[in-house]
């Protein structure tokens, strides 16, 4: 029931603004969906053991995808969400795109983690129809979700990393990259990316800073920028030197995540400061207003 999320969006609209920053809260039908995945005939599943929701792959995926449908029961659940977050908000904050994932999860989700890189090997050519199919299907989803959001001063917000831009934004995301070698990643995905990109004005694209990132690729593409993650248990800033150089020689960079103070001083001292957004993941709010007093 979409009114039970209310309240909570309220009490995470009221944590940023304690906390500071410059980043635009961003309101959004509720992210711990895999909502596409869901739409897509995929089985959702709440994990209470780790606090997230996963999907599973549908009982018998022949390789056709469905056609998209605004009367599909979860995206007319997940549109529900806008008007009554709108209302919420009175003007104070955006509502945005919720998380969407991409071609290489969906691949992932309707096959499953391991059997999609399998699937790969044993039937490229399905693999690469079905991946024509779900590129068809991200963009009318996507376009589908921007058309019902309300402008917010010229512009719109996206989930979880409240990110504000003029006109509509879309948040793309290729976490089941990891699973890939850089050959597999160039033969089945990367053009797709490239399309999505290009099938809306203004893309942004999220990254694990995996054993592959493919960020010298992604900068050819018309991604608008990159977010690159920095994960708890990931390469620190250091590593990721070269990635974060690539990406602003030619597009802004979003750096999301677990930084550490040598993390923190190393993004703001060796890299350009021209077209970078630092976004730090903070205990507290006490926490987050500690770094920032530490960097002002």
């Amino acid at each position: 029931h979409v009114e039970d999320y209310l309240e909570d969006t309220e009490r995470l609209y009221r944590v940023h603004e304690e906390a500071g920053g410059d980043f635009v809260f961003s309101a959004a039908p509720f992210l711990g969906l895999p909502w596409v995945e869901a739409s897509l005939g995929c089985g959702v599943v709440a994990d209470h053991g780790t606090g997230s929701t996963r999907s599973t792959p549908p009982a018998a995926f022949d390789g056709n995808v469905p056609r998209f449908s605004e009367d599909n029961p979860w995206v007319s659940k997940m549109l529900e969400f806008i008007p009554a977050l709108a209302r919420q908000s009175g003007g104070r904050y955006p509502v945005g795109v919720t998380l969407m994932r991409g071609v290489a999860d969906l691949l992932s989700a309707l096959y499953g983690s391991e059997n999609f890189v399998l699937r790969m090997h044993d039937d490229p050519a399905e693999v690469r129809r079905v991946v024509e199919q779900l590129t068809e299907y991200w963009i009318e989803f996507g376009r589908c979700l921007q058309a019902n959001l309300p402008e917010f001063h010229g512009g719109t917000g996206s989930f979880f990393y409240n990110l504000w831009s003029p006109g509509r934004l879309i948040w793309l995301q290729e976490d089941a990259v990891a699973l890939l070698s850089p050959r597999m990643y160039e033969d089945f995905i990367y053009r797709a990316d490239c399309r999505l990109a290009r099938a809306f004005k203004t893309a942004v694209m999220h990254l694990h800073p995996a054993r592959y990132i493919p960020s010298k690729l992604l900068v050819e593409s018309e991604l608008a920028a990159i977010e690159l993650h920095i994960d708890h248990d990931g390469p620190r800033a250091a590593a990721l030197e070269a990635h974060y150089r690539a990406i602003l020689e030619k597009k802004p960079l979003y750096i999301w995540g677990d930084l550490t103070p040598e993390d923190l001083e190393f993004v703001l001292t060796r890299l350009p400061h021209r077209g970078l957004a630092v976004n730090v993941v903070a205990d507290s709010v006490e926490a987050a207003r500690a770094i920032l007093k530490s960097v002002t």
